[in-house]
């Protein structure tokens, strides 16, 4: 049995990492597929993070056509945040699930923050050994249950890098070692599918270049202020150790595809060191809005005791508590607010304007009020100065009104603030405004964050237009399914697809 088209996703995974060890000669089955490959790198779109790139490939269009630009959304009928599968975010369909109603068969294994739908061809697996799920596995049908338990009884990765203590070398690397056993693991269940019947498509998705990438970073990186060479040595270069492991999955998988399989692969967003201030969004939004000096509500008051009376590691514990009390509190003064952060990637900060007709209890009116509250955003982020350097630590203010277009833009935050790295020797400790002041900023347990470069391999045949932006990976990869399901009616030469 083999696959006429394979797809192979590698979530979080950074392209110039990967070019760096092919360099130095490492990675041989990835090197092979990219040298018979037609190779596409792009960037993600404008301060955008892994929820969105993920799902604008899913269905070839940008943001505003499918709402999804974190894993968690505002709710402008109650001014709470929750979890995208519990709000009401735009209803979407995966160009699978399109493929499937034209009756291809079609394996999906745990794209990235995917919203799945039954197939009647195929199978989906979601939130099986992802990044962070956010809720149970998904089977459809509810047969590969069964199925995955051959392989699989239970992730000691499970509850994220913070849910459980991970001070020393051993608890460090006991966790590193369970990402490693998700990538055998998941190989293994999809050579199995793959051996069951041909598939017109098979998509297998990785997401431990992701995990490595926001907990280890500071071990592959001399430079970060948090690099232990004694922990990197016994740790035993984790990033580099992520990628051949996917590099030997690689292997595996394209040999139980045939060698007639065309080949896609998709990866990213990359990663670099985190430097953020999305720590203190809520406090700047404030001080803008209000004026410096202002009186704080209780919820400000009350996170500013939690964080100097709670040891951090018992913050982490209490972590999934917290951020849903404080979601409870802040919608209540967010209503009388004119504008206010909500949670995004820690590449970006994200405001909410409270806006007249959209919010419950909007105050800005559309036109020229809001272009005045974006303009006035806009100018007082800019005050800003990271005191390490004296640069400012926003690189540029993002609207989406005037950067998108689609039907969804009204569930997509108005602004993002993307956060200045250039230069930076550390993540934030402090920031500082001639004009609002000083605001200090809390650590992270995560020392590598996303950047926004992308790669997709096509077979070499394909002679379509650069792929440039998230939604172009769609066509290509839609085009090569049909021509081989006619290729193998035709029994005919190799195929071209453009």
């Amino acid at each position: 049995m083999t696959a006429k088209t394979l797809f192979l996703g590698f979530d979080g995974a950074d392209h110039a990492y990967i070019d760096a060890m092919m360099a130095d000669g490492e990675l041989p089955v990835l090197s092979r597929l990219k040298e018979q490959s037609r190779v596409f790198n792009f960037e993600n779109d404008p301060a955008m993070g892994a929820a969105q790139f993920w799902n604008s490939a899913s269905i070839g269009a940008g943001p505003g056509y499918h709402g999804h630009h974190f894993y968690m959304q505002f709710k402008p009928d109650t001014y709470d945040v929750v979890p995208n599968h519990e709000s009401s975010i735009p209803d979407i369909t995966p160009f699978w699930n399109t493929l499937d109603e034209e009756g291809y068969a079609i394996g999906v294994v745990d794209w990235h923050r995917l919203m799945p739908k039954p197939m009647k061809n195929g199978f989906i697996l979601d939130n099986w050994l992802g990044h962070d799920p956010l809720t149970g596995t998904v089977y459809l049908p509810e047969t590969v249950k069964d199925e995955t338990r051959r392989h699989f009884t239970g992730d000691t990765a499970g509850g994220g890098f913070g849910a459980f203590p991970r001070d020393t070398a051993d608890e460090v690397r006991a966790y590193f070692d369970a990402i490693l056993d998700r990538i055998d693991t998941k190989t293994a269940f999809c050579i199995e599918k793959l051996e069951q019947k041909d598939w017109d498509l098979f998509i297998a998705c990785f997401s431990e270049a992701h995990d490595v990438g926001h907990y280890y970073w500071h071990l592959d990186d001399p430079k970060h202020e948090r690099y232990d060479p004694a922990l990197a040595e016994k740790t035993k270069e984790p990033l580099r150790d992520c990628y051949r492991r996917m590099d030997a999955a690689v292997g595996r998988l394209l040999d139980a595809a045939g060698p007639d399989a065309r080949v896609f692969t998709y990866g990213g967003p990359g990663m670099e060191m985190l430097v953020s201030a999305n720590e203190a969004m809520d406090e700047m939004m404030r001080r803008i809005d209000l004026g410096y000096g202002a009186p704080k509500t209780a919820t400000d008051t009350a996170r500013q005791g939690y964080r100097s009376l709670v040891p951090p590691q018992l913050r982490w514990k209490l972590a999934p508590l917290v951020r849903s009390i404080r979601r409870r509190f802040s919608k209540h003064h967010h209503a009388s607010r004119r504008f206010f952060s909500v949670p995004h990637n820690d590449n970006s900060g994200a405001v909410r304007i409270n806006v007249k007709g959209r919010e419950k209890h909007g105050l800005i009116n559309l036109g020229t009020e809001y272009d005045e509250v974006v303009r006035e955003i806009s100018e007082a982020v800019m005050t800003f100065k990271n005191p390490d350097t004296g640069a400012p630590i926003v690189k540029r203010v993002v609207c989406i009104p005037q950067e998108f277009d689609g039907p969804h833009l009204n569930v997509l935050p108005d602004l993002f603030i993307e956060w200045n790295r250039d230069g930076a020797p550390r993540n934030f400790k402090k920031i500082v405004s001639e004009k609002y002041g000083e605001i200090e900023i809390t650590d992270v347990t995560r020392t590598g964050d996303h950047n926004a470069s992308g790669f997709y391999w096509t077979p070499a045949s394909y002679g379509g237009a650069p792929v440039t932006l998230p939604e172009h990976v769609t066509a290509p990869l839609v085009a090569a399914v049909k021509a081989g399901r006619a290729r193998a009616r035709r029994s005919a030469e190799p195929l071209s697809v453009s």
